[in-house]
C-alpha cells in the first residue's frame, strides 16, 4: 500500500536517507495527510521536524491540503503550517490565512502567525477581505490556473477535505472537471461572507454549467452530484442581470457550450427593460452577436429581437441581417484547410466535403485565407496540416486573433510520432483537437465530430437549421406587424427574395407572408413571381393570398407584366384558384382600360 511506504520513509527519513527523500517527494500532494499527522501527533521531535522540512519542499502540491488542515489542527501546529505556506508563496493559502488571522476565537500568536504569512503572500489583513479573495480564487479556478492543478497531465486530481477521525481525506475527479468544481467550491465560500457578491454568484452559475457540459458519461459527481436544482435552474432563478454575467465569461473564455447555455438561460428571462447591464465599457449580448459561432449569433439575435425594444441601441442594426441569415444560409457548415502540398489540401478538402461541410479555401497558411474567411457567412471549422510546430502555432495565432475566427474549432493533423506532444500542448484548450496523419475515412469522421462537440456543442445540422430559420421567421414577422424602433424589417429583404426561390412549403409561405409586410416594390413583385410562375404548385393560393395583402398594404407596386400574367391566370383558371386570383386582381384597383374584360355567356 503507498501509504504504508510513506509511513516505512518516514521511519527511516534522516539528511542522509536520500532514497525516502525521494519517495516522499514523489509522492507530492499525496505525502502531506502522513506527513501533517506526524507533524502534529508525532512523538520524535526529529521526525516531526524532518516532515515540516519535507512539506516545505513538496512546496506547491502541499498547499492546498494544508490549507484544508489549517482550521482543524491544534493552535500550535496552525503557527507551524502558516509558516510552512507563508514560505511556499503561493496566493491561493491567502484565504485560509487570512480567515485564521481575522479568527476571534484563536489564540493572540496564531492569528499574529496567520497575518504574518499572509503579508509574505503580498496581502494586508488589515485592510483585505476573506470573501474577495474566495472570489478571486473562484476565477482563477474557472480558467483553469495551472498552478493550481496538482497533476495538470493527469487523468484525475484530488478535492481535499477533513475528517474528524481520520484528518485529511480526499475524494478523486476527473481532470477536467477539477477546475470547474473548486471554482464551485470558492466562489459558495465568498457568497457565505456577502449573498449580494454578483461576481461569485455569476462564477458560480459558470462553473456549475460548464460541470455539466464536461461530465464524463456515467459519472457521478460526489461533489456537487446532489445540488437541489438543474445547473440551468440556476442560471435562471438568478436573473438577467446574472445571466449576462455569465455569458461574459463564456464570451471571455470562448467557451461555445457555456455561451449557448448561457444565451438559453437568458432566453427566459430577458425582456426589454432587461436587455441591457450596468457595464461601463461592454454589453455581452451585443458582443455575442460577434461571436465567429453562427449558432451563437442566430441565438443572440433571437433573445434581442423577442425583446422588440422601441428605441435602437449600438449593434442593433446587426439583429435583422442575422435572423435573415438564418433563413438563407440553411445547414451548411464551412471549413478551411491549411496544408504544406497540394496533395494534402486536396485529400484534407475531400474528406470534409464527403462529411458535408462546404470547404471555403486551401492555402498553406491561414494568412492566404484571409479573403475567402472574410466572405463566408461563418467558420465552423479549421483543419491544419503541419509538420513543425512553429508554423501550426503561427496558423493558430492568426485564427485566435482573427474575431471571425477566435473560437473555430481547429483540428491538427500531425505526424504519429508527435501526437503525445502535441495532445500535452493543447490539452486544456476544447477547440484544439489532435489526430494522427494517415488514419482511415472512419476515423477521421470521428476525430471531426469529437473536435466539433467538444469545441462547440456538436456540429450544426439540417434539423438545428431549419429550427433557427423557422424561429427567425417567427421573430422576423414579428418584427415587420409591431414595427419596433430598434429594428428595419427592409434589411431583411434581400435575404427573403432569395429564400422565397429556395426555401418551400410552409417555410416558404411564412417567408412570403413576411414580404408581404414590407412596403418595397422589390418584396411585392417577389410575391408575384412567386405565384404566378409556372411550376409554383400547391402554394399558388396561398402565395395568391399574401401577393393581395401586400398590394393592399403597400399600394399596386406590380409590373405590367404581372398584370398581364395574372390576367392569363384567370383567364385560365377556376374555383379557388381563380377566386384568389381575381382578390389580387380587385387589390391592384385598375383603371378600367387595363383592367380584365368581362365576357359575358351568350343565350
Amino acid at each position: 500500500v503507498f501509504g504504508q511506504q510513506v509511513v516505512d520513509a518516514l521511519d527511516v527519513l534522516r539528511p542522509q536517507s536520500h532514497a525516502a527523500h525521494g519517495r516522499l517527494l514523489a509522492a507530492g500532494e499525496y505525502s502531506v495527510p502522513l506527513l501533517v499527522q506526524e507533524m502534529t501527533d508525532g512523538e520524535n521531535e526529529e521526525r516531526r521536524w524532518a516532515c515540516t522540512q519535507m512539506l516545505h519542499e513538496i512546496g506547491r502540491e502541499s498547499v492546498y491540503p494544508l490549507t484544508v488542515a489549517l482550521p482543524n489542527i491544534a493552535p500550535e501546529h496552525q503557527r507551524k503550517v502558516c509558516q510552512i505556506l507563508g514560505s511556499i508563496g503561493y496566493n491561493h493559502a491567502g484565504p485560509a490565512l487570512l480567515e485564521l488571522s481575522q479568527d476571534a476565537d484563536s489564540p493572540a500568536f496564531v492569528r499574529e502567525a496567520a497575518a504574518r504569512a499572509y503579508r509574505q503572500l503580498g496581502g494586508n489583513p488589515e485592510l483585505d477581505d476573506p470573501g474577495t479573495l474566495h472570489t478571486i480564487l473562484g476565477r482563477q479556478y474557472f480558467e483553469n490556473a495551472e498552478h493550481l492543478v496538482a497533476d495538470p497531465w493527469g487523468s484525475v486530481n484530488n478535492v481535499w477535505h477533513w475528517d474528524e477521525f481520520a484528518g485529511l481525506m480526499t475524494v478523486q475527479v476527473p481532470t477536467e472537471l477539477y477546475g470547474p468544481i473548486m471554482s464551485m467550491r470558492s466562489s459558495a465560500l465568498a457568497l457565505e461572507y456577502d449573498r449580494s457578491n454578483s461576481t461569485a454568484m455569476s462564477q458560480f452559475v459558470a462553473a456549475n454549467l460548464r460541470r455539466e457540459n464536461l461530465m464524463p458519461d456515467g459519472w457521478e459527481d460526489p461533489i456537487f452530484g446532489d445540488l437541489a436544482y438543474s445547473p440551468q435552474f440556476y442560471a435562471m432563478v438568478h436573473g438577467s442581470r446574472t445571466g449576462q454575467d455569465v455569458l461574459a465569461l463564456a464570451l471571455e473564455s470562448n467557451d461555445t457550450p457555456l455561451v449557448r447555455d448561457a444565451l438559453a438561460a437568458l432566453s427566459r428571462t430577458t425582456g426589454e427593460s432587461s436587455l441591457f447591464t450596468a457595464y461601463l465599457d461592454r454589453q455581452p449580448l451585443l458582443d455575442a452577436m460577434q461571436y465567429p459561432d453562427r449558432r451563437v449569433q442566430y441565438e443572440t439575435a433571437l433573445i434581442l429581437a423577442k425583446a422588440l425594444p422601441d428605441d435602437p441601441f449600438a449593434g442593433s442594426y446587426r439583429v435583422v441581417p442575422i435572423l435573415a441569415g438564418a433563413v438563407r444560409t440553411g445547414g451548411e457548415e464551412y471549413a478551411v484547410v491549411v496544408a504544406e502540398t497540394t496533395e494534402d489540401q486536396r485529400s484534407i478538402a475531400g474528406r470534409l466535403e464527403a462529411e458535408g461541410f462546404n470547404v471555403v479555401g486551401v492555402a498553406t497558411s491561414i494568412e492566404e485565407l484571409a479573403d475567402p474567411i472574410s466572405r463566408a457567412p461563418g467558420l465552423d471549422l479549421a483543419v491544419v496540416q503541419t509538420t513543425s510546430m512553429q508554423a501550426e502555432k503561427a496558423d493558430l495565432d492568426g485564427l485566435r486573433l482573427n474575431p471571425r475566427t477566435s473560437a473555430t474549432p481547429v483540428m491538427l493533423i500531425v505526424e504519429a510520432g508527435d501526437v503525445p506532444t502535441y495532445k500535452n500542448e493543447y490539452r486544456s484548450d476544447p477547440v484544439v483537437g489532435v489526430s494522427r496523419a494517415g488514419i482511415s475515412d472512419q476515423a477521421f469522421k470521428a476525430a471531426v465530430e469529437d473536435i466539433m462537440q467538444r469545441g462547440a456543442g456538436g456540429r450544426l445540422t439540417k434539423v438545428d437549421s431549419e429550427i433557427y430559420a423557422m424561429e427567425s421567421l417567427a421573430a422576423l414577422r414579428e418584427i415587420a406587424m409591431s414595427r419596433p424602433g430598434a429594428y428595419a424589417i427592409q434589411d431583411a429583404e434581400s435575404a427573403l427574395v432569395d429564400s422565397l426561390q429556395t426555401r418551400t412549403g410552409g417555410t416558404r409561405l411564412l417567408v412570403a407572408e413576411i414580404l408581404s409586410l414590407i412596403e418595397s416594390e422589390r418584396a411585392q413583385q417577389a410575391i408575384l413571381d412567386a405565384a404566378l410562375a409556372e411550376d409554383v404548385g400547391g402554394d399558388r393560393i396561398p402565395l395568391l393570398k399574401h401577393a393581395a395583402a401586400s398590394i393592399r398594404r403597400s399600394g399596386n407596386l406590380a409590373h405590367r407584366r404581372h398584370v398581364e400574367e395574372l390576367q392569363y391566370l384567370i383567364d385560365n383558371s377556376s374555383g379557388d384558384v381563380a377566386d384568389a386570383a381575381a382578390r389580387v386582381h380587385g387589390a391592384m384597383n385598375l383603371s378600367p382600360e387595363d383592367s380584365m374584360t368581362i365576357v359575358i355567356p351568350k343565350d
